[in-house]
């Protein structure tokens, strides 16, 4: 189902977007004749209007396109996709986004895939039929042929928060494997050798890096990785608070507990500190936590938890900058911008040697 709606979305949006002369090439009537089909304001012998509206269809066009064009191939409307707008990381980042567009002539569209590929491409392809001037996305997996078909219909995308690896589109987001990896080697330095990790979505790229950052730090420090350690969350609160209260439960029965859980997103951090509550597990006295992403009102609910607290300022300043060049010159130097997260120091860890 995913891949026909993939290769449905290829299909329809291949081509370049064409013109009204091409319509009018095409069908063999003048400029003006076209327009009277497309506007319907005046009226055309049904024969004319059949071999319009075929050749139309021959260049793939739809009506929404075709009127953009007759204006002036901009909409001033920019899509954000985002993985989750219930997160307040996603959310924050579309008010920042809607305050600097505004001010830009620009209107923001957003738009919420839920962590589903088959609603991320009903997304996009109403996207396109609007006609939108750019697509920022937080895609949920590493489609770029996908992206690639959009860009070639001339709308601009730019990649956030996930980098799917490919230098056709700029990037403005975090170094996930390289920031999981410090926070894991906090814990270590803290005396904690048996550590389980909370995962996101499979496909998603922060999960992957973050993952690897996490084993990397392990490995450096002759630490075992186990995938018993593993705790699927998939980014979501309830899923994190089913899967870790189980864990926890048989955590308390092993010879050998695990004395640090690190958390990969700030939703199912949320779950874990539920979790742990409920099972009268104290934080930090009897489990240690950190985890990547800042969790809401986290200066004044207990416990503080350490954590990377990813500056959505600096990502929102890069996106912009993004945006004007592009708008500017569309063949701009593309670039991947790394956004330099804080290292925020809670009471969520307890030194254990």
């Amino acid at each position: 189902m995913i891949l026909s709606s993939y290769k449905r979305i290829h299909r329809r949006y291949l081509m370049k977007k064409a013109t009204i002369k091409d319509v009018s090439d095409l069908s063999g009537y003048s400029i003006s004749t076209v327009s009277r089909v497309l506007n319907g304001n005046y009226p055309v012998k049904k024969q004319t209007k059949e071999t319009i509206l075929e050749a139309i269809n021959k260049l793939h066009f739809t009506r929404n396109s075709v009127a953009r064009n007759l204006r002036t191939n901009k909409t001033n409307i920019i899509g954000l996709v985002v993985a989750d707008i219930n997160n307040p990381y996603y959310s924050k980042i579309a008010k920042a986004l809607d305050d600097g567009l505004f001010k830009r002539n620009y209107s923001l569209l957003v738009c919420n895939t839920d962590e589903s590929e088959q609603k991320e491409c009903k997304i996009l392809e109403t996207l396109i039929d609007k006609g939108v001037d750019f697509i920022i996305i937080s895609p949920v997996s590493k489609n770029a042929e996908l992206l690639r078909t959009i860009k070639n219909n001339g709308i601009n995308v730019i990649i956030i928060d996930r980098n799917i690896g490919v230098s056709d589109f700029p990037f403005v987001g975090s170094d996930d494997f390289k920031e999981a990896k410090k926070l894991t080697e906090y814990l270590i330095t803290r005396g904690h050798s048996k550590i389980a990790f909370i995962t996101g979505t499979q496909k998603a790229t922060t999960s992957q890096e973050r993952l690897f950052g996490f084993r990397a730090a392990l490995v450096e420090n002759h630490l075992t990785f186990s995938n018993e350690s593993l705790i699927e969350g998939l980014y979501k609160e309830e899923m994190a608070y089913e899967n870790i209260t189980k864990f926890l439960k048989r955590n308390q029965h092993n010879i050998q507990p695990y004395t640090a859980i690190f958390s990969s997103n700030n939703l199912m951090t949320l779950g874990l500190i539920k979790a742990a509550k409920e099972l009268s597990i104290s934080i930090p006295n009897d489990l240690s936590i950190v985890s990547f992403g800042q969790i809401e009102l986290q200066d004044i609910i207990q416990p503080n938890v350490t954590c990377i607290k990813q500056n959505i300022d600096s990502m929102v300043e890069l996106i912009f900058k993004n945006i004007d060049q592009l708008a500017d010159d569309p063949t701009a130097t593309i670039s991947n911008d790394f956004i330099a997260n804080s290292f925020l120091l809670g009471n969520s860890v307890k030194k254990i040697k």
